[in-house]
């Protein structure tokens, strides 16, 4: 696909209005991040949104709107506290989730019986609406999972190729989503925050309910709730603890090249590790203008595991905390408590059995109130998705891991981890010929004092992918028992 770029001014504005009402799609920035744009009400246009970002269809899209006059093609009412709402709020960084009029495709909702709504208050954003005469649905302008685009050069990145047109406006004021809140049931509540707080959403609606991920197997209502999202190539931990317990930490890692940090202007600094400012302790609004842009920045310099400060969970700073820890995947070392063990899984492409093996221990961990944490990775894996049918595999003990994307393995996950378990004795020997024999690497079987493989079933039938994870689950069972 030849990708347009597209100035601004009204003339090139009128060649993007004209793509969307052909059907197409058109990038353009708002005051949060960037968006990719399709007309709402067009079942076609929505789904080429999903397949140019290679999106869940399950995660629904924001209508964006430059008037009020546009919601009544768009939701069956507006009740009394959402007009209060967004006569505080918009044109603003606010989406307001409502019951949604036949007219509105199910394919923008995801299948729900709800449209979240907001309108842009950038002027770009709000003169591609008129000028269209249509509500544009827009997610997100970046491959789905990865930061968010805050800049045009973001978007040329990701998307150029996978888009009709791109407009190159300027970088976005927030740097973040919407606040994204739900009015359409009986209790106000808050899917994912953003420069809209919390507290002034209560200002307004009283008491406001805090529900950020989704039930698995669920439908989200709102983007941001179902998937890890927001994460760049490099492999984001969360470090919780004193900044003199961090710098320990960061200082006993052997090999400081391949490492980044995320950091405030008031940390000081150490000596070989590639630091990124995210701004002043005292300025949300700095963090949330450069998190996604530093996540990118990390994976330019080759950064292979990016280390980040812990967040406070109030005010502006919410909306920062969301988008890093899922950046992290939740993945957060506690430096006070320092007694969790750390737990590697290893395979070959970590598409199947590693990825089945980290969802076993830990959901047996939890059961059992085991302080301990898994994770996986492969010997030669390539970013690719879990398998099919691993996913459905442990799907049946109600486990989604089918947005898992495979990790290789890297010599700062061989550090952090305090017991290494391989599926078999080739990857025992890769690991030991790789980073140098370690008294910590052992196979899963070798282990628990066995001396079988676990064999792999890629490219097996869902029964081989069954049976692998029911060796997997008995092994694993004496794994948490002896540790």
């Amino acid at each position: 696909m030849e990708t347009k770029l597209l100035t601004t001014d009204d003339e090139s504005l009128k060649i993007a209005a004209e793509i969307l009402k052909d059907g197409g799609n058109v990038i353009f920035p708002t005051e949060t991040v960037y968006g990719l744009g399709a007309d709402a009400l067009n079942p076609e246009a929505v789904k080429n949104i999903f397949k140019a970002k290679g999106r869940p269809a399950d995660n629904p899209l924001i209508v964006h709107i430059s008037s009020l006059d546009m919601l009544k093609d768009i939701v069956e009412e507006v009740p009394e506290n959402a007009k209060q709402l967004v006569k505080k709020y918009w044109p603003g960084p606010l989406t307001v989730i409502l019951k949604k009029c036949k007219n509105v495709p199910y394919e923008t909702t995801a299948g729900l019986d709800t449209v979240a709504v907001r309108m842009p208050v950038n002027q770009v954003a709000k003169r591609l609406i008129e000028l269209a005469d249509m509500p544009i649905a827009a997610p997100s302008a970046n491959l789905s999972g990865k930061p968010s685009p805050t800049t045009a050069q973001h978007c040329i990145d990701d998307m150029v190729g996978r888009v009709d047109a791109i407009i190159e406006g300027e970088d976005c004021k927030y740097g973040v989503e919407s606040t994204v809140v739900d009015l359409s049931g009986e209790k106000p509540a808050l899917y994912r925050p953003g420069a809209v707080t919390l507290e002034e959403l209560e200002e307004v609606l009283g008491e406001v309910e805090v529900s950020v991920s989704a039930k698995e197997n669920e439908t989200p209502k709102s983007p941001g709730l179902k998937y890890k999202h927001y994460s760049p190539n490099a492999n984001v931990v969360i470090l919780a603890g004193e900044w003199e317990q961090v710098e320990c930490f960061i200082k006993g890692k052997t090999d400081l090249s391949r490492i980044g940090m995320l950091v405030f202007d008031e940390f000081p600094k150490i000596d070989g590790v590639k630091c990124i400012s995210l701004g002043s302790l005292k300025n949300p609004y700095d963090a949330m203008h450069r998190l996604f842009w530093a996540l990118r920045e990390m994976d330019k310099m080759g950064i292979m595991t990016v280390y980040a400060p812990e967040i406070a969970d109030k005010g502006t700073w919410r909306a920062v905390r969301n988008r890093l820890y899922r950046a992290a995947g939740n993945e957060i070392i506690n430096l006070s408590k320092g007694d969790t063990k750390k737990i590697l899984f290893v395979c070959t492409g970590n598409t199947c059995r590693s990825p089945m093996a980290e969802a076993i221990f830990n959901k047996i961990c939890k059961e059992k109130n085991i302080n301990a944490k898994a994770e996986s990775a492969g010997v030669y894996a390539d970013g690719s998705l879990v398998s099919t049918n691993a996913a459905e595999a442990i799907k049946e003990y109600n486990i989604d891991i089918s947005e898992r994307v495979s990790k290789n393995i890297n010599k700062d996950m061989i550090e952090n981890a305090d017991l290494i378990l391989t599926m078999s004795a080739s990857h025992k020997m890769a690991l030991n010929y790789a980073f140098g024999d370690s008294e910590k690497v052992y196979t899963i079987a070798e282990f628990i004092g066995e001396n079988q493989d676990v064999a792999d079933p890629f490219g097996g039938s869902l029964e081989d992918y069954k049976s692998c994870r029911d060796m997997l689950y008995s092994m694993i069972e004496k794994v948490t028992e002896k540790i």
